[in-house]
């Protein structure tokens, strides 16, 4: 018995390439929001609780200016997140509500974790203004923000695995299953994270050139944005190595062999080799003035995650195929 129905009962209102490139655009400017929101938050919170704790009043001013921000940076975040989605469940739609009506009550939990997270952004807004304390509820606001993205990375894995879908249900017919047993859930949420180092430490190097900022503040932007950089570069080829490793060996040799899939994993391996060298560029003189470094940055910034996000499209599409659901079909 075949896993998927031989024709979609709702036929696509327009070529198949072009809801691909759509969502390939869209979700890329998703991952670059979300990636700027977890690293800028991160290190918010750490010069928050390092000023508070030495009296640093430079980290303290610094983590101020990047809570200030975050409320409009989570706009971002959820309105960008959505054209992808809608264009996913276009493409994909008999493998991901398949895996959505799975996990239902982790996926709608999402809606409310997001509510809070957004609801304590303003909390930390606030109370930066004020001078007080929000170190601590800042990190609930991370933790919050690294469970949604848990929750997406096991159902954008677990519409790939077919197989076990009927056993799940059997288990747990009221949506409460979990991606467990997959390999490559762990790697793939782990890249995302860490890209947050990159994708902030590219946001550091533009806010360190603002006229409006304080110089000892902008000083901590330009030494720690080429840190995270470096960091982000490092953590990412090791986590998206392990991805890519953690893959069954037929779809690894799917994907290498296959033109535009294969040649974009190289391509993102030169992107980051280029955003490391960018990061040790600017490390070598942090205090330059000049927006050509963050500027190649910010360029490389974008093809790297694009580049990522066709090497996660072709995962999708050829694990997918090798059930019987050939999205290009």
């Amino acid at each position: 018995m075949p896993l998927f129905p031989g024709v979609d009962p709702i036929p696509l209102p327009a070529p198949v390439w072009l809801f691909k490139a759509l969502e390939l655009v869209t979700v890329t400017l998703h991952f670059l929001a979300v990636q700027a929101f977890v690293g800028a938050l991160l290190v918010a919170i750490i010069w928050s609780l390092r000023g508070r704790a030495s009296g640093n009043q430079a980290l303290i001013d610094g983590s101020g200016i990047v809570v200030n921000r975050l409320p409009v940076l989570m706009t971002y975040v959820i309105n960008l997140g959505v054209p992808p989605l809608l264009f996913a469940q276009v493409l994909y739609g008999r493998a991901l509500y398949t895996s959505s009506v799975l996990m239902g009550a982790f996926w709608i939990s999402v809606i409310f974790l997001l509510m809070a997270d957004y609801a304590l952004l303003y909390v930390l807004a606030g109370r930066a203004k004020e001078g007080r304390p929000w170190g601590w509820i800042g990190l609930s606001c991370l933790l919050l923000t690294l469970a949604i993205g848990y929750i997406y990375s096991t159902n954008m894995t677990l519409m790939n695995r077919p197989e076990v879908w009927a056993e799940m249900y059997r288990a747990h017919p009221q949506g409460l299953n979990l991606n467990t047993g997959d390999p490559t859930v762990v790697p793939r949420w782990l890249f995302m994270m860490t890209g947050g180092l990159t994708t902030g430490g590219v946001v550091f190097l533009f806010l360190a050139r603002k006229k409006f900022i304080a110089p000892e503040a902008a000083s901590q932007f330009a030494r720690t944005g080429p840190i995270l950089i470096l960091l982000g570069v490092i953590g990412q080829l090791a986590t998206g190595t392990w991805a890519v490793m953690a893959q069954k060996p037929e779809l690894r040799e799917a994907l290498f062999g296959h033109v535009v899939f294969g040649s974009s994993v190289w391509l993102w391996v030169l992107a980051m080799l280029a955003m490391g060298a960018v990061g040790f560029l600017t490390l070598k003189n942090p205090a330059t003035q000049s927006y050509i470094l963050p500027g190649i940055a910010g360029a490389v910034l974008f093809l790297e995650v694009l580049f990522g996000a066709v090497a996660r499209s072709g995962i999708r599409d050829l694990t997918l195929l090798s059930y019987g659901l050939d999205v290009w079909d």
